[in-house]
């Protein structure tokens, strides 16, 4: 869509999960077709996928590692979005308790959508999807048809530090491919 009256510097970030249950392998490719073809169409300026697991938990060993922090780091920016915007994130990151059956514990993590998408204006994050406003919820195909036809939907822009970017598999000295069972992998 040239020409768009969307702002300049338009930029995603999309977040899918990793061993997303049946029947979301679909939604995902589908997701990941129209935001490559929105930034082929000049509509986004750029995108970043980046992989995650099922779930963060909100304390303990997994929270000190690079990738648990900047999971955490990335839902606290989002939520600080959804605030700024009286939207809300739920029940898309859900906190729940969890049981580790093998070392007999129970845990409280953070259930990460299947499929979030965050848009950049800049350096200003703008719009956090899927998000809920009032009653109405507003899911990632909902916010790619409103980018595919120019919708001019304006949110609080939400001015971020710099995020460090989370480890790929080669700083991890991994083989680069894209099955990330350990948690986050970032392809462009």
């Amino acid at each position: 869509m040239q020409g768009s009256d969307l702002p300049a510097g338009r930029s995603v970030e999309l977040y899918v999960r990793s061993l997303a249950p049946d029947g979301y392998h679909q939604s995902q490719t589908s997701i990941l077709d129209r935001t490559a073809a929105l930034v082929e169409s000049g509509t986004l300026t750029d995108r970043h996928v980046h992989v995650w697991g099922r779930q963060v938990p909100v304390a303990g060993e997994a929270t000190r590692t690079a990738v648990g922090e900047y999971v955490l780091d990335r839902v606290g920016a989002f939520r600080e979005w959804a605030a700024a915007n009286g939207c809300s994130l739920s029940p898309a990151f859900e906190l729940r308790e969890v049981e580790d059956t093998i070392a007999g514990e129970q845990f409280r993590a953070i259930r990460l959508p299947t499929a979030v998408l965050v848009e950049y204006v800049d350096d200003a994050l703008v719009c956090v999807t899927p998000h809920t406003e009032g009653s109405a919820v507003r899911t990632v195909s909902d916010r790619l048809t409103a980018l595919e036809t120019g919708d001019q939907t304006q949110f609080e822009p939400l001015d971020e530090a710099t995020v460090e970017a989370p480890p790929t598999r080669a700083d991890r000295g991994l083989s680069a491919h894209t099955d990330d069972e350990e948690g986050l992998l970032t392809t462009e």
